[in-house]
């Protein structure tokens, strides 16, 4: 089964522009699928397959060379094979044919490092994350209870109907920590990372505490910062920053905390559905988290890069979502709650005098009614395209 993917028109104009496209995001966000379907007639190279990789390892002209007559070229997991990137450079620039190479990759970090010493000037980057809800809601795929697609996650894996979604979480977490992390950065202790990795999963939503994080798990806050980073540039977890602007001094300046995906936050968690239920604090985390990171998909399938932070002070004035773009600035509270209640809107009225902002508030909310209100607009969680268009 095959979703529509927001994202593929995006790739598609960029074909048209470049000679290189190269599309990172997480383990098994679809990526590969995507490629594959809109270029179907490009060959297809993996540089997981032994033969492939030695082949371009070795003798990345010859290699080149060998496919400079198809209609195209993709070649996944490209950060294996680093020696092909200066060639590319040299193919690209005697033949500069739009959308001729296609790169992919799941580390986002060792790709961008090695396209950014070589391919300059030369490549346009996508992210592939995880299905959004609008894509799951055009499939017809998507819970009709927000705990419930909390709980399932986003990642295409888990629409298959054969797949139990806390199996494949629980793979994809051992998977990542002792193939991809072990890869990349020599851990010696795989547990305390496991265990870190469940620390941060249980602050979703908090302010980013180092010092906090390091004592929990034993570990010094340089390594706690280091594996942080790791995980962040995997896209295993997310920073929003703090908004700044003339409202004072007394600002939470640190960034706060997110998942990528809540299924696999959840797992992390240890947290059942029924819990997440139940438990209405672990349920209005995991729930802001999920329309926070829904709106990046947004953005992103649109090729759209807003200023996103959030805004708290001292005196516990919070507005969760703020995004600046094309000139405007619009607050967003996230309510978990499934009725709407106008008090909902007293930070955004509070936030708006502030700043002298005119624009309208919104808050999402886990409901099912999307309407325009004198104090903002209030929208479903299953409507979040209408957060922003083109």
């Amino acid at each position: 089964m095959f979703i529509e993917r927001d994202l593929a028109q995006v790739i598609k104009s960029g074909a048209k522009q470049i000679p290189i496209l190269a599309i990172t995001g997480p383990r098994q966000s679809g990526k590969s699928t995507l490629i594959k379907k809109i270029f179907n007639d490009y060959v297809y190279l993996d540089m997981q397959d032994a033969e492939i990789f030695e082949f371009a390892n070795n003798d990345p002209k010859g290699f080149l060379n060998s496919y400079k007559n198809k209609p195209g070229v993709i070649i996944d997991e490209a950060q294996y094979a680093p020696n092909l990137f200066s060639q590319l450079k040299v193919e690209v620039d005697k033949d500069p044919r739009p959308g001729y190479y296609i790169l992919s990759g799941s580390q986002n970090f060792l790709l961008h490092e090695k396209i950014s010493e070589s391919l300059a000037g030369r490549v346009y980057f996508y992210t592939l994350l995880p299905l959004s809800i609008k894509e799951l809601k055009s499939a017809d795929l998507l819970c009709d209870r927000a705990e419930a697609q909390i709980y399932k996650g986003f990642y295409p894996r888990t629409y298959q109907p054969q797949i139990n979604a806390q199996e494949y979480y629980e793979n994809y977490i051992s998977t990542y920590v002792e193939r991809d992390i072990r890869s990349i950065r020599n851990i010696d202790n795989i547990l305390n990372f496991k265990k870190f990795m469940q620390l941060c999963a249980l602050r979703i939503g908090s302010i980013l505490n180092f010092s906090d994080l390091a004592t929990n798990c034993g570990i010094s806050v340089s390594t706690a910062k280091s594996w942080f980073a790791l995980l962040e540039t995997s896209f295993i977890l997310y920073l929003l920053p703090s908004y700044h602007d003339n409202l004072g001094k007394r600002v939470t300046k640190s960034p706060k905390l997110y998942f990528y995906d809540t299924g696999l936050a959840a797992a992390l968690m240890g947290v059942d559905q029924e819990t997440i239920v139940q438990k209405r604090t672990i349920y209005g985390a995991l729930f802001e988290n999920m329309i926070i990171i829904d709106l990046i998909k947004q953005f992103n399938a649109q090729g759209l890069r807003p200023v996103l932070t959030f805004f708290r002070d001292s005196n516990n004035n919070e507005i969760d979502l703020i995004i600046e773009l094309a000139g405007k600035t619009i607050p967003v509270e996230i309510k978990a709650s499934e009725t709407i209640n106008s008090r909902f809107f007293d930070t955004i009225a509070w936030f708006k005098e502030q700043t002298q902002n005119q624009q309208e508030g919104i808050v999402v909310y886990g409901g099912n009614q999307t309407q325009q209100r004198s104090q903002g607009n209030t929208i479903s969680w299953k409507d979040l395209n209408n957060v922003y268009t083109k």
